[in-house]
């Protein structure tokens, strides 16, 4: 039973419709980066041991949205969007590829008491007690982040970052079994939209600095 502190686990069918998500052993999963100059909402692809495409997921054009689509990267399951005014720090995640709040499955948003660790709380929308509890956590490192249940230690997914120089980042993603392993990767794919964003930002707001010294020195007859 779930009390102030501890969520209950969720049966899987609540997260995603899907019961092939959810199978009775531990699944390691890959996940790659695969957009490029001609595929530009072709983001990432999701495989499994066997090397087989499991999930793709693609962005929408002049949009922020992310879908996760099945293997064959045509019928959306999840949709993921960034809330407004967030700075994509905040995620909403609907069946299909639906936005209508009616359709709304999970959110994920930073904790709400500040802290130094970069973690994030993933709430159910079934969840009526959202401001004292969660139903899900992310705990998220530079290479790895673990999710658990609720506020316990209960671990139910992992994933580490392969990094490679000539190459792009490989995500190595294990998920325990009779978990919904759809749910997880949308998740893992959250964090790296944040982390883009994050870079994004940084980026620009060097250029910015840059530019502005460079007026400066001009300015200045330097």
């Amino acid at each position: 039973m779930a009390d102030g502190k501890t969520a209950r686990h969720v049966a899987p069918a609540e997260l995603v419709a899907a019961r092939q998500f959810t199978v009775p052993y531990a699944v390691n999963l890959t996940l790659t980066t695969t957009g490029g100059l001609f595929t530009p909402n072709h983001l990432y692809k999701v495989k499994d041991t066997n090397g087989d495409v499991v999930f793709m997921v693609k962005g929408v054009s002049f949009s922020s949205r992310r879908l996760l689509l099945d293997a064959a990267g045509k019928n959306p399951l999840l949709t993921m969007k960034p809330k407004a005014s967030s700075w994509h720090e905040a995620w909403r995640v609907f069946r299909g590829d639906s936005t209508n709040p009616n359709d709304l499955v999970f959110s994920v948003q930073k904790p709400k008491m500040f802290q130094w660790k970069d973690n994030f709380d993933v709430v159910l929308a079934t969840n009526t007690d959202e401001a004292s509890r969660c139903d899900f956590k992310i705990i998220s490192r530079s290479k790895k982040c673990t999710i658990c249940i609720g506020q316990t230690d209960e671990i139910i997914a992992q994933m580490h970052r392969k990094t490679a120089f000539f190459a792009r980042d490989k995500l190595e993603i294990t998920v325990n079994p009779n978990e919904d392993f759809a749910f997880i990767v949308s998740l893992i794919v959250i964090l790296e939209e944040i982390e883009a964003s994050r870079r994004s930002s940084a980026s620009a707001s060097a250029s910015a600095s840059a530019a502005s010294a460079a007026g400066a020195s001009a300015a200045s007859g330097c």
